[in-house]
């Protein structure tokens, strides 16, 4: 049984990851996601790439919860989508053995470049940027 606390835990996270509101309301027993982040084996190869569709999983919102950390989503993977893995994908980052180096994340648009002591910061000023420039 779950609580409403728990509920509302529930479907804030849910809509963190892109989901609606109604959602945890309204959730069909099977669903189709989409990989937002590539599949990979024990190895590290890559076995299901970005975009594969997975259809005729669980639509519960605890199953679809653990998923969308993974990187698997109800839409699929495109220039518009805000999801973590997308914007990381547009954006290329300079790795550098060198561990005082600075993450760099460009616009593939013009030529305006973050540059952040950590990735993420980086990712977000790009996301800023591209933001006000296309509004």
């Amino acid at each position: 049984m779950v609580t409403t606390t728990e509920r509302q835990e529930l479907r804030r996270e849910l809509v963190s990851q892109g989901y609606s509101w109604e959602y945890i309301d309204t959730w069909q027993p099977k669903t189709t996601l989409y990989r937002h982040a590539p599949g990979r084996n024990n190895v590290g190869d890559i076995v299901f790439p970005i975009g594969t569709a997975i259809k005729g999983v669980p639509g519960n919102p605890d199953y679809v919860t653990k998923k969308a950390k993974l990187g698997m989503l109800p839409v699929a993977p495109s220039d518009s989508c805000e999801c973590r893995w997308c914007v990381e994908s547009r954006t290329s980052n300079v790795e550098s053995s060198n561990p005082n180096a600075m993450a760099k994340a460009s616009c593939k648009e013009c030529d305006y470049v973050a540059e952040h002591v950590r990735l993420t910061n980086a990712t977000a000023s790009l996301r800023k940027h591209e933001q006000d420039k296309h509004s």
